[in-house]
């Protein structure tokens, strides 16, 4: 397990997301701007807008209303498909987050055992060193004092250890309640949260359509393979669930997908190749200066880089784009690494 050291403490975020309660008011304002009754439908549409103004959502509500036309009831109906598709995409989140704290607090359980072992024996070796001066020529018998001292010390840290024990124990019931609260289907990558390869096919045959074109970026971290091999898989599932949050904070608007193993695919659409260019290089920047150390030991794992093709599709298959961004993300791989390189 790991942990991105600066995001502990007075620097984690908070439970709520930030800017949600000014997009709210303007998700209100929008609403009477077009005249639209506040009704739960018409606010799920305007709010998800406006947190997500480069989106699918985003960017058909900029099309509809290009001139200064106003949506009519009709227009949000037509719209809640790309509505309910920001809502899962937000639960799909919310799993990923309820899995990670999950693991977290199966690694706590895996320290508290190791605890009781190191108690025990702890015990064990300070009773025989009593035990070795007293046959040295301490005819007086073992020090009962000092025995008693031990006892009422082991006592003591094993009874905050079961303590720890029995919350962890409830902690992890309760997790595993929300997490099986939460729907899960073969559309959703259980690991990270995004889409499968599966739950990506609708999107994958509508950009062939798309006027506007589109921007496809695969990508990958560089040494996963040995990360796996030093630190085991609980550690490299953890760098790819840093490495998917880094490319969210990032890729703002994006459609993300795991494509397979460490190779992930960002889609944008109606934005030039130079941003979508831009926000992966942002994201490279920000995945290397991610200080990630082991969980417990706080050991540092080393810097993790990212490497990225990005290509241009207008008009074409999906898959025509692909193959074009993947063999600029192998130029990267098996040069130097830690690359974005982009074509048109």
């Amino acid at each position: 397990m790991i942990m991105d050291w600066e995001s502990q403490g007075q620097n984690r975020p908070s439970a709520d997301p930030p800017g949600l309660f000014d997009a709210s008011r303007e998700a209100l304002l929008f609403l009477d701007r077009h005249h639209l009754p506040r009704t739960t439908l018409s606010y799920a549409m305007a709010l998800q807008s406006v947190l997500h103004p480069y989106g699918p959502l985003g960017q058909e509500v900029a099309r509809r209303t290009d001139g200064g036309v106003r949506l009519t009831e009709d227009d949000v109906r037509d719209l809640m498909p790309l509505v309910r598709q920001h809502e899962m995409t937000e639960r799909r989140g919310d799993r990923a987050q309820l899995e990670n704290e999950l693991g977290d607090q199966a690694e706590r359980l895996e320290t508290l055992t190791a605890d009781a072992r190191q108690i025990t024996s702890g015990f064990t070796s300070e009773i025989a060193a009593l035990s070795q001066a007293h046959r040295g020529g301490n005819d007086m018998g073992p020090d009962t004092g000092a025995v008693a001292l031990l006892l009422e010390q082991l006592i003591a840290r094993i009874a905050r250890t079961e303590r720890d024990l029995e919350e962890l124990a409830a902690n992890v019931a309760s997790l595993r309640t929300r997490i099986d609260s939460v729907p899960h289907d073969e559309d959703v990558d259980p690991l990270t949260g995004v889409m499968s390869r599966t739950g990506a096919r609708a999107l994958v045959e509508a950009l062939a359509g798309d006027p506007h074109g589109y921007v496809v970026a695969t990508c990958s971290l560089d040494d996963l393979e040995g990360i796996n091999d030093r630190y085991g898989r609980s550690v490299a599932d953890n760098v790819l669930r840093a490495f998917v949050a880094t490319l969210r904070q990032s890729c703002e608007g994006a459609e993300i997908i795991r494509w397979q193993g460490n190779l992930f695919v960002v889609v944008l659409r109606g934005r030039p190749l130079s941003m979508a260019t831009g926000m992966l290089e942002d994201a490279r920047g920000a995945m290397q200066a991610r200080t990630l150390r082991l969980r417990g030991s706080g050991e540092p794992i080393g810097v993790v880089t990212m490497s990225a093709g990005v290509a241009v599709g207008i008009g074409v298959p999906m898959e025509e784009t692909f193959h074009k961004a993947e063999s600029l993300r192998q130029l990267a791989v098996d040069g130097i690494g830690n690359r974005i390189l982009s074509r048109a």
